[in-house]
């Protein structure tokens, strides 16, 4: 049997301006899947799975994904969808799609890329079986529900079964194809957005959810159970809960189970909270400033580019070089990062000079402005990472900050060590994150969480959305 696959993966926030475009975006062409795979890790899950089984032929198609930023490119979209289907033009017969989507991807003047995608694929293959992985804050569409056979979403927040979530849609799949099994799948809205750092799954009561699923699953007529969260930070008329349940052949369970774990989710919502300190911007600097272990790290929540902000809000700079300057003593600051390739410009051509330079506030009009330093550019890296961006640690009295000319996430200390600084040893790291990654946890003595003002603002109360959410 012949599986099509292929994957769009990105968070898509509607409070950043930026159009993110072929220079952002990661593609993988047919094959070149092959040697990528653990750069696009659902994908791999799925590829995995099907290479361990004779029975079948994979067609490998389009793979994009990019740093979670503002909306797609519409342009570029639709030619990267051209392509995805131009890799078919020569197959007779397709068996099955099994794709690695986000569930969130939005395409400026279009609006939801899964809807858009599945929409021509059945009208193209109107017969033809899709099956589809997804993220824990899919953002559920009618479209997408009744064009698909099965989903399955991530059941870790953060992510760490995103391999086990691509393997899992390819095992449904193979299970549908091979039984001639006809899933049916339920699912139930919650009008409600939640901050995705108030449903981590280690957590209460995210935690208790995740069991339920599991519980779930454990009955022989259903194939898979997902919290779909969507995503807070678009405002977006599809956005909001969703509970999904696939189930063999059986509607009446799958619907009710969605209702179950709906209103499971309903019966908890009250318990969702933060789940380290979060405080202003400024007390969450000068409680980091009175610890005497470290690292301590703080999180700039507001401006997140992990969950599609602009990674250039200067708000925590303004405050370290502002009202706590004389109360930094001699503490040492390392700051993850600034997105601005014109200061990264100006830095490479005065190299370990002391110049005076205005940093971020490009693309962050809303909430900041650009903030204008007095330092030294120390150092350089180029080639970063797989958008091969340039890097520079720029030093001031204050603190050392990380300049990028891509707008990229700082999830690990990957940035850190191809800087080569001694980061465990620094009192204070400030990531442009919500809740750590598992390496920053490890690293972290103590933390605590800014809430800062930004495109993924966590007090979601203070963005403008337009439609009528329930907001936790």
């Amino acid at each position: 049997m012949k599986i099509a696959i292929g994957g769009f993966f990105h968070e898509s926030n509607t409070f950043n301006p930026i159009i993110t475009g072929i220079e952002d975006i990661v593609v993988f062409h047919q094959d070149e899947i092959y040697a990528n795979k653990s750069s696009y890790v659902m994908a791999k899950g799925i590829i995995d799975y099907f290479q361990s089984n004779t029975d079948y032929q994979l067609i490998p198609l389009v793979f994009a994904k990019a740093v979670p930023n503002g909306e797609i490119d519409k342009e570029y979209y639709l030619h990267l969808k051209e392509k995805f289907f131009a890799y078919l033009e020569n197959e007779t017969q397709i068996d099955a799609f099994v794709l690695a989507l986000h569930g969130s991807m939005r395409v400026h003047g279009i609006g939801s890329a899964e809807s858009d995608l599945l929409v021509d694929i059945k009208k193209r293959y109107p017969n033809t079986p899709i099956f589809s992985a997804l993220d824990m804050h899919a953002s559920m569409t009618k479209t997408m529900m009744n064009k698909t056979e099965a989903f399955v979403a991530f059941k870790t927040a953060p992510h760490i079964d995103v391999w086990e979530t691509g393997y899992k849609i390819a095992e449904i799949a193979d299970y549908s194809l091979q039984n001639k099994v006809k899933t049916k799948t339920g699912y139930t809205k919650v009008n409600c957005l939640i901050a995705g750092e108030k449903s981590e799954t280690e957590c209460q009561p995210m935690k208790s959810l995740i069991q339920e699923l599991h519980k779930i699953e454990r009955d022989d007529d259903i194939l898979s159970a997902s919290y779909c969260l969507g995503f807070p930070w678009a405002d977006a008329e599809e956005n909001g809960v969703t509970a999904v349940v696939v189930s063999n052949n059986n509607q009446e369970k799958a619907d009710y189970y969605a209702k179950y774990l709906a209103d499971k989710f309903i019966e908890n919502k009250h318990l969702f909270d933060f789940s380290m300190p979060s405080l202003p911007p400024e007390q969450a600097l000068l409680e980091a400033l009175k610890q005497d272990k470290k690292p301590v790290f703080v999180s700039d929540s507001g401006d997140n580019p992990t969950a599609g902000s602009t990674a250039d809000n200067t708000e925590i700079i303004r405050i370290l070089t502002n009202e706590l300057k004389d109360k930094i003593n001699n503490k040492t600051i390392l700051i993850a990062g600034i997105f601005d390739p014109i200061a990264v410009e100006t830095c490479q051509q005065n190299l370990d000079q002391e110049i005076e330079l205005f940093v971020g506030g490009v693309y962050d009009t809303k909430y900041c402005k650009p903030v204008k330093l007095k330092g030294i550019a120390i150092k350089k890296v180029e080639g970063f990472g797989m958008l091969n961006t340039t890097l520079i640690l720029f030093k001031t009295k204050e603190f050392e900050l990380i300049l990028c000319s891509k707008h990229i996430g700082f999830t690990n200390a990957d940035m850190f060590k191809a800087l080569q600084i001694d980061y465990q040893n620094k009192d204070i790291i400030v990531v442009k994150l919500g809740y750590l990654t598992e390496e920053f946890i490890e690293d972290a003595a103590v933390s605590f969480m800014a809430l800062t003002r930004g495109c993924t603002d966590e007090v979601l109360s203070r963005l403008d959305y337009t439609y009528p959410y329930e907001l936790i």
